[in-house]
């Protein structure tokens, strides 16, 4: 007997409507999260400056926390915005926003090569590895939170999306961590910062895809 064909009523009746993810309540989230991740660091290791308003004027952690800032929100945004794929959405901000703030590491690289303070001097192995672990380790933290989120909606390309939480979370992790980053020397920002957010970025696109994926 041949198919009498699909009966769409009776498939559409076994259909639960599914409620849409709501991408404000993910950022607003994140930027909780990572105020929570700043005040972790201030009670363990401290603010990195005891005098509030010297910290408000100083131009380098201005510059460095609007950097972070603005790429952590730039890729979140990104991220969450994949939720809910969109025909003839535009998600290429965070890229040019990565370009922008590409600019500190290429900066420091020539403050390095031109700088008369041997470049052993400007790195400080010890606290930059304490950079690396705080900035890492909230990042991670953020990056498991945003993954468990997006698995419930529907990123159309899981690769991407991996690449953008990861940079999201490395940068907000960093940008937890800088609260108490007593350095302002740019060799030192554009190595240790750029090897935090890099490290995240990269667990994220290898990792995050295999846990989201349809």
């Amino acid at each position: 007997m041949m198919p009498t064909g699909l009966d769409l009523d009776s498939l559409a009746e076994e259909l639960t409507p599914v409620k849409p993810l709501n991408a404000a309540y993910a950022m607003a989230g994140m930027a909780v999260l990572t105020l929570a991740g700043g005040i972790f660091v201030v009670v363990t290791l401290g603010f990195r400056n005891h005098f509030l308003d010297a910290t408000a004027a100083d131009p380098m952690f201005l510059i460095r926390s609007g950097l972070l800032l603005v790429l952590g929100t730039a890729s979140l945004s990104a991220a969450t915005s994949m939720a809910r794929p969109a025909v003839g959405t535009s998600r290429t901000g965070w890229r040019w926003t990565t370009a922008a703030a590409l600019i500190v590491p290429v900066a420091a690289a020539i403050a390095a090569l031109v700088g008369n303070t041997p470049v052993a001097e400007r790195l400080h192995p010890r606290d930059g590895m304490e950079c690396l672990t705080y900035s890492i380790g909230i990042g991670l933290v953020l990056s498991a939170v945003l993954t468990l989120w997006l698995r419930r909606g529907a990123p159309t390309s899981p690769e991407r999306a991996g690449t953008v939480i990861g940079l999201a979370a490395g940068s907000l992790g960093t940008l937890a961590y800088s609260l108490h980053c007593p350095y302002n020397d740019l060799v030192y920002i554009g190595l240790w910062y750029t090897l935090a957010i890099a490290a995240t970025t990269l667990v994220g696109r290898l990792f995050v895809p295999h846990l989201i994926r349809w």
